[in-house]
Parts: C-alpha cells; sequence; structure tokens
C-alpha cells in the first residue's frame, strides 16, 4: 500500500517536478500531460489490483510456514522491482513530450551518447560453441544415470542434456532472429539489437548450466534414496521454475532500460537539464557530483550517488544484508517444515530431542510428571518458532506459570507433557499412534502413569 501511495502522489506536479521530470510552469496545464495523467492512475490501479490477486496463494500455504514465507518474499521483491514499471514508462514519455517541445525548467545542455551507442553497435552475442560447456557437464550424469535401476532416474542424464540442446535452440533463435526495432533512428536501434542480442545469448548459456546442476542435484539426492519433505520438494520446484522468469523479466528491463535511454536520440547525442542525471526519474547518477547521498526526487529520505564507488559499495551491501539475513532463515524455516524434532530414548535413560533448532537433552530421572494431555498448554513464545501447525522452542506456560521446551503439532494430538524441575517438555509426533506409543514407552521406564 506505501508503494501505491508514493507513486500515486507522482500523479499530481509538485515543485516543478511531474512524473520525475522537471518542467516549467507553462507546460503544466499542457492537455498531452494531463492524458498521461490519466493513463498513469489507471496503470497503477491494475497494478495495485494484480498485487492483490497475487497474494491469494498464500491462502493455500497456510499450513506450511517456510513455503509461505518463501512465496511472500518472492512476492515482496516482485513487488519493490515492478512497482516502477509503470512509473518507468511514463517517465519516458513526459520526458520525450519534455524533449520535443523544449521544456527545459533550468539550464540545458547537450549530453553527448555517441561513444556509448557506438560500443553497443560492436556488441556481439556469445557464441553458441560455449553450450559445449553445459553439454559436457551432462556427461557424467548421463553416465551415472544410465547405471540406475529406476527408469525415471535412468533418463535424468538425456533429459538434461535434451534440455541444453532445447535451450540452445532458444537462444539462437533470441540471438539470430529477425531484429526488433527499438528505434526509428538506424544508430541507436542497431546499438539496442546488438545490446539485446548479447543479453539474451549469456542469459540462455547461464540458464543451461543452471539446469544442468540441478539436475545433477536432484539425481544425486533422489538416487540416494533420501527422503524430501512437502516443504524441500516444493520449494526445489519453486526454485527451478522461478529464476528463470526472474531471469527473462531481469533480461527484458535491462534492454528496455536502453530502449528508454538511447531509444528517442540520433545516436549522437540530445538535449537535456539536470533531469539527465536522475535515470528514470530515481536513480541518482552523476560522475560529476562527489556527494555520496542526495536527497531523493520521488518519496523522503536520501539516496545514493550511484556515480560514486561508495554510493555503489553501500548500494549493493544494502542488498548483501538482505541475502544474509534472507537466506538462513529461509533454510531454517524449511529445514523446520520438513525435518521434525525427534526424541529418543536411549538404554542408559537419556532422553535427547533432535532435528530442531532447539535440542535438548535430559535423564529420564528428571521427569516428576508425565501425563498425554489432549490439548496444548497455552502460552507465549519467548524464543522460538510458532506457526499454525507447529510450535518448537521456548514459551512461557500461563496456565503453569512455568517456562517449557515444546515441540509440537498443534493439530495431532494426543501431547505428552513431563515436568522437570524447573521445566517443562511438550512433545508430540505428527503421528498420534507413535505418540503414544513413546508415551507408553516413557511411563514405563519411570514409573509414572497420567491421564
Amino acid at each position: 500500500m506505501a508503494i501505491l501511495v508514493l507513486f500515486w502522489s507522482q500523479s499530481k506536479p509538485k515543485k516543478g517536478l511531474w512524473f520525475g521530470v522537471t518542467l516549467p510552469e507553462e507546460a503544466l496545464g499542457d492537455e498531452r500531460l494531463a492524458a498521461l495523467r490519466k493513463e498513469f492512475r489507471k496503470a497503477y490501479v491494475w497494478y495495485g489490483l494484480g498485487m492483490l490477486v497475487s497474494l491469494v496463494p498464500l491462502l493455500a500455504l497456510s499450513d506450511y510456514f517456510s513455503l509461505a514465507y518463501i512465496y511472500f518474499f518472492i512476492w515482496l521483491a516482485g513487488v519493490l522491482y515492478t512497482s516502477t514499471v509503470p512509473f518507468k514508462r511514463i517517465h519516458h514519455k513526459a520526458t520525450v513530450l519534455k524533449r520535443d517541445n523544449g521544456w527545459f525548467a533550468r539550464g540545458k545542455r547537450y549530453v553527448s551518447v555517441e561513444k556509448e551507442i557506438a560500443f553497443m553497435s560492436g556488441l556481439k552475442p556469445w557464441s553458441p560453441y560455449w553450450f559445449i560447456v553445459p553439454a559436457l557437464m551432462c556427461v557424467p550424469l548421463l553416465i551415472f544415470s544410465l547405471q540406475h535401476g529406476h527408469p525415471l532416474l535412468r533418463l535424468t542424464g538425456a533429459a538434461a542434456l535434451l534440455m541444453t540442446g532445447v535451450t540452445l535452440l532458444i537462444s539462437l533463435s533470441f540471438t539470430h532472429g529477425k531484429p526488433r526495432a527499438y528505434s526509428r533512428n538506424a544508430a541507436p536501434n542497431l546499438a539496442i539489437q546488438q545490446a539485446a542480442r548479447r543479453y539474451w545469448s549469456m542469459f540462455w548459456l547461464t540458464l543451461a548450466i543452471f539446469e544442468v546442476m540441478n539436475a545433477t542435484i536432484a539425481y544425486n539426492v533422489l538416487s540416494e534414496g533420501t527422503m524430501i519433505g512437502l516443504g524441500m520438494w516444493l520449494g526445489g520446484i519453486a526454485m527451478v521454475s522461478l529464476v528463470p522468469l526472474f531471469g527473462i523479466f531481469y533480461v527484458h528491463h535491462l534492454i528496455k532500460d536502453l530502449e528508454y535511454r538511447y531509444g528517442d536520440t540520433d545516436g549522437k547525442g540530445y538535449e537535456s537539464d539536470d533531469d539527465q542525471h536522475w535515470r528514470h526519474g530515481l536513480y541518482y547518477h552523476n560522475p560529476e557530483d562527489s556527494s555520496v547521498w542526495v536527497m531523493k526526487r520521488i518519496g523522503g529520505g536520501m539516496t545514493f550517488n550511484l556515480a560514486t564507488r561508495a554510493g555503489k559499495v553501500m548500494h549493493y551491501i544494502v542488498y548483501a544484508i538482505i541475502a544474509v539475513i534472507v537466506i538462513p532463515l529461509t533454510v531454517i524455516l524449511v529445514r523446520a517444515d520438513s525435518v521434525p524434532p525427534e526424541l529418543l530414548v536411549d538404554d542408559e535413560g537419556v532422553v535427547t530431542i533432535e532435528n530442531s533448532e532447539y535440542p535438548y537433552s535430559f535423564e529420564v530421572a528428571d521427569i516428576r510428571e508425565l501425563s498425554l494431555e489432549d490439548t496444548v498448554p497455552t502460552g507465549f513464545r519467548t524464543n522460538g518458532m510458532a506457526t499454525s501447525t507447529y510450535a518448537r522452542g521456548n514459551f512461557k506456560l500461563t496456565e503453569l506459570d512455568e517456562s517449557a521446551k515444546l515441540y509440537v503439532f498443534k493439530k495431532s494430538p494426543p501431547f505428552i507433557v513431563m515436568k522437570l524441575d524447573e521445566l517443562y517438555i511438550v512433545y508430540n509426533d505428527e503421528d498420534p499412534e507413535k505418540t503414544r506409543a513413546l508415551y507408553e514407552e516413557l511411563a514405563g521406564r519411570t514409573g509414572l502413569a497420567g491421564k
């Protein structure tokens, strides 16, 4: 909602700034800008509706917290990335109007793009012979998979090799197909075409290598007979499916950025004012300014000058910090959904709770009270994980006024409640019969009997 409010506020001119473009007072009443405002608002209404509809799958993932978390994070990243698309499109149209009509609020200058256009015109797509790399990566997988007894796993290597061939054909269609018109002018059109061919060739080769690596990992896991939980399985499918989609989206908008910046030029330069330092009206890039921080044009606060080394470093540090936080948390959540805690009692009477971020062990002799309950004692989390389906970690139980460690599936009663000297342990298996069997074992060893 905050994103929609932020961009919706740009549908009205403010201090000579409209759609991220500086305009003189006499231009603000132009009917063409009014038409852009109508188009802008309509685009964000549809964007808001699409954003809400894309949240619906979260309802189906309510029982799988790790998947819901992964989906929400992907959704949030997608929203943050795509929210600027309508703004960029209208910003570009407003910029073209400004140039065509000479609406320069401040002193204008000539911006040369001839060297950049010449550089892009010289770009070549990566050679299709580079696809030998993923093809060679398929060879060991092909050899090992053909020796496997399972008919589906036997096809893994051939499928990976076939996928490499398909990716090669798609790459050739993108890099050697009919040229696309990005501009009415020949020089920028050729430059954007060549850059697009280079970017797509890099993407499809990278994707081919990615798919072979995925196939190899999947084969090694499945051939060893490793049991994969639903969370891990669906997470893997999401990874294999979403990475190519995000890659395609990224390359497409990388090319679109070139089209916006150079498509309406003659290949040599264009007239501009301070707007040239604000790419799409959002990102500040001014090599002549040594400032690392500048005031934002859109929204409040500060932003980086991406033309400075410090600005670039700090910009990427933000993404690195997010990755350092999100990736380990994702691994923990997927593990929690896929590998439930397990309570084991050894021959010496030591009780150990394994496969948990909150492992614990104690002696059978330490159990003072033992009971089998149909409900989980109520309380609040102090240091643990709690979802709609499970609770694990450290809790404070309201009913018992005691600290406790919970390792429970909330929707799978009964629950084994063990009271130690100053701590309660509450545990159950997702299978009620296993819980009852474990309770009988503990009752037999302790001589305690609850209900």
